[in-house]
């Protein structure tokens, strides 16, 4: 059975009022959780809510705290989230952000003393819902083995891009360093399933296919081997290094302890195409980058080739006339959260 998008974001804003958090952050929340899952990106979406209600009574994060500017410049802002939650200080700083892009070639804005942001590429396409070509990336708490490692040294340090086309609506990628998100095992455990060899180790350092051991010490393996520990040290380099917030053991995630912020770093890159050419000639040029993409020969077994972002599209528009379809973790991550605020919502299993 599916849920109704506005019934759904309704739902969350509630559930994020009932703990603690001002309405206007609770609305910020709902609507990036929920498009997220809109788009089949579940990992990131209403499955986190509980989790952020966790943090928050055990005094690990501030629900009403506002982003302080830290310095500032004509291109640039540097910001903390003063120990409150990641997705409002984002999407505060990304706004303040895209009014200085309209003026600028290129724009940075850096957060620190924040925490789990979401979904990276809601931030790029922010940027390219306004003709911009946005990044945004984030850093976490050790996950991730570094090549030729066994134990979590470095975040899986999700990266996103976008931009803007015109007859197609965006290029957008979102990937995180590891070879899979979290979230995606955990949506394995919930639902009672495997998970493919190769994508974690046990704390002995063995292949494993249980879910369960990712509780139970278990390591996260980089995509690509080199490649993705090589682009999660970028992130690093980004967020912990240039936004001055927690590096690598420095983060704490999911923090539960009061009186300490997770010190979560994010990045936000702007690129201003009117200074390159212009926004008309960017979103032509995307079309056509985009088009001939789409003309190349299949293999065996496919039906065509899509481009990054375009599955994300689709399933965002059946989502909007059809409903949003959870998975069981997800459902149970919901039911858990109404739950701790008192709130009562129908299970859907």
């Amino acid at each position: 059975m599916k849920r109704r998008v506005g019934e759904l974001k309704d739902t969350v804003a509630a559930i994020c009022r009932a703990g603690g958090i001002p309405a206007a952050d609770a609305e910020m929340i709902a609507d990036v959780l929920v498009t997220t899952d809109m788009r089949g990106i579940h990992s990131h979406g209403v499955v986190r809510l509980a989790r952020y209600l966790d943090c928050i009574r055990a005094g690990g994060i501030k629900p009403a705290a506002e982003p302080v500017i830290l310095s500032e410049s004509a291109n640039s802002i540097m910001a903390s989230a003063d120990g409150g939650l990641g997705i409002p200080a984002s999407m505060k700083i990304m706004l303040r952000l895209l009014n200085k892009a309209e003026n600028s070639a290129i724009s940075i804005a850096t957060i620190n003393h924040s925490d789990h942001y979401g979904a990276a590429g809601h931030y790029a396409m922010m940027a390219a819902e306004r003709g911009f070509v946005g990044f945004s990336m984030s850093n976490t708490c050790p996950l991730v083995a570094p090549t030729g490692g066994r134990a979590a040294a470095i975040g899986n340090n999700p990266f996103a891009y976008a931009a803007p086309g015109k007859k197609h609506r965006a290029v957008l990628f979102d990937v995180c360093m590891s070879k899979v998100a979290a979230g995606k095992i955990e949506i394995a455990r919930g639902a009672g399933k495997k998970i493919p060899t190769g994508w974690i180790l046990t704390k002995d350092g063995k292949d494993t296919d249980d879910p369960n051991e990712y509780w139970r010490g278990a390591v996260m393996l980089p995509f690509a081997e080199h490649k993705g520990y090589g682009f999660a040290t970028m992130v690093e380099a980004m967020t912990g290094v240039l936004a001055m917030s927690g590096m690598m053991s420095g983060v704490n995630s999911w923090n539960m302890q009061p009186g300490r912020d997770a010190d979560t770093g994010h990045c936000f890159i702007v690129v201003n195409p009117t200074f390159f050419g212009g926004k008309d000639a960017l979103r032509e040029r995307i079309d056509a980058m985009i088009d001939e993409l789409k003309r190349c020969p299949t293999v065996e077994g496919a039906n065509e080739v899509l481009y990054p972002g375009e599955l994300e599209w689709r399933r965002e528009a059946t989502a909007r006339a059809e409903g949003v379809e959870l998975p069981v973790a997800s459902e149970k991550e919901l039911a858990r959260a109404a739950e701790m605020t008192g709130l009562k919502i129908r299970f859907i299993s």
